[in-house]
C-alpha cells in the first residue's frame, strides 16, 4: 500500500488505486516490510498495521517517531522507556526514566533522572546511568553520574565529576579524560547513530507546520 492525499488528510491505497485505509491522518510514511507505517493522527504519532490498527506509539525526537537503532526503536509508558521491534511489538518493557538509542549492542539507561527544557531542545539531567543489553538485561549496573554511547567498544562515564572512559564489561579504562562540572547528561538527537559527543536532542508531542507529509 501507498499513502495519498485527499482535502488535506492522508490515508493509504492498494497499488492498483483501491483506497485500503481511508484517508483520516495528518500525516503518512510508507509501510514498512514488516508492515507498519509511522502516522500522525489527532494524538501525534503513531504506528498502525495495514488494517489501519493502532500498534503502537513511538517516542518522539525532532518532531518524528524514534528511528530503529539495531533493529528496536523507544516508546514511552507511564512515564517509562521501553523499546519496541521493527513489527511493533514490545521487547523491553518501559522500566527507566530515559533510555539513548542502541550502540554496539548496549543502550545507555537512567532512573532518577529528568528531562529540562532547554530553548528549543529538551537535556536529560541527574539520575544515575548504566547500560542495558538488547534483551534488557543490566549489562553495567547504574552508578554512573552521565553516559553516553558506546562506540568502537568504549563508551564515556562521568563519575566522580569526572568524565572516563569504560569497556563493555564496565572497567574504568586508565585516567580521566576531562573533569567536568556538569550538572547532567545531554544525550544525542535520538541516540539515532551512537555518536558519544553530547548533543541535546528534541522531543516534541506535535508536528511542525511545513513538514513533508511523505517523506522521500
Amino acid at each position: 500500500m501507498v499513502p495519498f492525499e485527499q482535502q488535506g488528510k492522508w490515508g493509504y491505497r492498494t497499488p492498483g488505486g483501491k483506497v485500503a485505509i481511508a484517508p483520516r491522518y495528518e500525516m503518512a510514511q510508507d509501510f514498512s516490510p514488516e508492515g507498519i507505517a509511522a502516522v500522525v493522527d489527532e494524538h501525534g504519532w503513531a504506528y498502525i498495521d495495514r488494517r489501519g490498527k493502532l500498534v503502537i506509539r513511538p517516542l518522539v525526537v525532532d518532531n518524528g517517531p524514534d528511528s530503529f537503532a539495531e533493529g528496536l526503536a523507544r516508546f514511552r509508558s507511564d512515564g517509562k522507556i521501553g523499546f519496541f521491534d521493527s513489527h511493533g511489538r514490545v521487547a523491553i518493557q518501559p522500566h527507566y526514566a530515559f533510555a539513548a538509542s542502541f550502540s554496539e549492542g548496549y543502550a545507555a539507561v537512567c532512573n532518577d533522572c529528568r528531562e529540562v527544557a532547554e530553548g528549543e531542545h529538551r537535556v536529560v539531567k541527574g539520575g544515575t546511568w548504566g547500560f542495558i543489553d538488547r534483551t534488557g538485561a543490566t549489562a553495567i549496573p547504574l552508578h554512573f553520574e552521565a553516559a553516553e554511547s558506546f562506540q568502537g567498544g568504549k563508551a564515556r562515564v562521568q563519575l566522580d565529576g569526572k568524565w572516563r572512559y569504560i569497556d563493555t564489561k564496565g572497567a574504568l579504562e586508565g585516567d580521566s579524560v576531562a573533569s567536568a562540572k556538569v550538572a547532567g547528561n545531554s544525550l544525542p538527537d535520538a541516540g539515532l547513530k551512537g555518536v558519544p559527543s553530547p548533543r541535546s536532542y528534541s522531543e516534541a508531542a506535535s508536528v511542525r507546520a511545513g513538514l513533508s507529509a511523505h517523506p522521500l
